[in-house]
């Protein structure tokens, strides 16, 4: 079966903290393989960003090499993840990953004015539900 994420658009802020977002690079999203089935491959599609997808520990990684400028609007691309599917009558349910700081779901290099690269990551809080497809 096949999942497919397809993330919004997203914004680079053109400052933070009083300081010149001048980019962001090598944007790394990870989606991990849903309970109650087993990653066979991933792929992506559209966006307005290219954007390439690894898999890597029961994981799938989409990585946006970027640049992409501050202050400036981004799609990053469709993925979509072929699982086998599990257990019927059991959900299969996509997320982000990440709890914390220390187990981000997303990272980034922020390249800021006066600056230089920043190492920047985030999790969501709560992780928001992306699919959710019961096995019959």
């Amino acid at each position: 079966m096949a999942i497919t994420v397809t993330p919004g658009v997203s914004s680079v802020p053109g400052s933070a903290s009083g300081f010149t977002v001048n980019n962001i690079s090598n944007l790394k999203m990870t989606i991990p393989t849903p309970a109650n089935s087993t990653l066979v491959s991933a792929d992506v599609s559209g966006g307005t960003v290219d954007g390439t997808v690894s898999t890597s520990g029961g994981n799938v990684v989409l990585t946006v090499p970027g640049p992409i400028d501050g202050g400036t609007s981004f799609t990053p691309p469709a993925v979509t993840i072929n699982v086998t599917a599990g257990a019927a009558g059991t959900p299969i349910t996509s997320k982000y990953a990440g709890t914390s700081y220390t187990d981000p779901g997303m990272t980034m290099t922020t390249n800021v004015a006066l600056v230089g690269n920043v190492a920047t990551s985030c999790f969501p809080d709560p992780s928001p539900t992306l699919t959710t497809t019961t096995v019959s």
